[in-house]
């Protein structure tokens, strides 16, 4: 007899190999350390406390990140972040998915940002055969959307695709933790699903009602590519009495209307295409001369003896692993000439 979802998400087997998964990369962290010491015996209490529904959320701690922009993040206990991956990775991440649009590409199995920005170049090579030189991009992003997500918005969305009832619930109780009732934190991978679950009418509305070809969305950001610019009034008019019904709004300074040869960003790049028809992806600006002011205020710390040097390098290493994405060869090779430069006369 097939288990019910309670039944495998709250296994032992599926529990421990969640709080394995959480400790990855936190395994110095002293009250990881405390748990993982009783670790066997720490997640038998959890898989009973879920089984008899006494299970309870622990209190949240909430922190302010300021790259790539001003968040605020919701740290959650060791013990729920242990809950929440067997949830996500035995049930619920597929569950949800299911219900979503190919390109919409966030935070899934097999997806991501490298993912989005091929897809984006494929839309693009199809545009400029069907439409030329009158290919436009249209832009748009969610003024706050984690921060503006109404409880009963969320949920309401996830209810619609989650046909478990057990497993409803206890996304509720994860939605009900956060303070208010409006605003889904940042900091754990349920939520982010759940974000993605809250825009997926939008998704299949502007697939289609309005019937768009190439469309592709990562998170808040979204994208359409058509042919010439008089689309563009009646699209945001619709996206927005859509968003409307959800109590969203679009972010008025970041929507735009771009001619693709000009290029327009997408997940920190900017991408265009020629009138060849290559595709460039190359660095925003701002991600340039953000490395480097973050690279010389490294160095210095290195140098006042307050970083390790491996630390300075590893930024750098990963900076340069996410410009490979694009056509940015001469701009790493000068990053690091920039880099060298830095440590000159250095004995570190």
């Amino acid at each position: 007899m097939a288990k019910s979802i309670k039944e495998t998400v709250a296994d032992f087997g599926n529990l421990y190999d969640a709080m394995q998964h959480c400790a990855n990369g936190v395994r110095w962290k002293a009250s990881v350390i405390k748990y993982l010491q009783n670790g066997l015996t720490n997640t038998e209490k959890l898989r009973q406390e879920l089984f008899d529904g006494t299970y309870e959320l622990g209190k949240q701690i909430e922190f302010k990140v300021y790259e790539p922009k001003e968040r605020t993040v919701v740290a959650m206990r060791f013990r729920d972040r242990q809950v929440q991956r067997s949830l996500l990775h035995n049930y619920l991440a597929d569950e949800l998915s299911y219900h979503f649009i190919y390109d919409n590409a966030a935070g899934q199995v097999s997806k991501g940002p490298d993912f989005s920005i091929r897809r984006v170049k494929m839309m693009l090579e199809k545009a400029h055969r069907l439409y030329g030189d009158n290919a436009y991009a249209y832009t748009y992003d969610i003024k706050n959307f984690f921060g503006s997500t109404r409880h009963d918005v969320a949920k309401a969305a996830v209810r619609k695709r989650v046909r478990d009832d057990w497993a409803c619930r206890l996304v509720e109780q994860i939605i009900d933790s956060f303070p208010g009732d409006v605003g889904i934190g940042l900091g754990s991978d349920v939520a982010q699903y759940i974000e993605l679950a809250v825009l997926d009418d939008l998704d299949h509305f502007i697939k289609e009602q309005l019937r768009v070809r190439f469309y592709a969305r990562y998170m808040d950001d979204f994208v359409i590519i058509t042919d010439g610019k008089e689309h563009a009034a009646e699209y945001r008019r619709s996206i927005e009495r859509e968003l409307d019904k959800i109590h969203l709004q679009l972010h008025q300074k970041k929507c735009r209307v771009v001619p693709v040869s000009r290029g327009f960003k997408w997940l920190g790049f900017r991408i265009r295409i020629k009138p060849s028809g290559k595709i460039l992806v190359t660095l925003n600006k701002d991600k340039i001369y953000h490395e480097r002011r973050k690279l010389k205020r490294m160095v210095g710390l290195v140098k006042a003896g307050r970083l390790p040097r491996e630390t300075a390098d590893a930024s750098l290493q990963c900076w340069a692993a996410h410009a490979k994405r694009g056509n940015n060869h001469m701009v790493i090779n000068k990053m690091y000439s920039y880099y060298r430069n830095l440590w000159r006369d250095s004995n570190v």
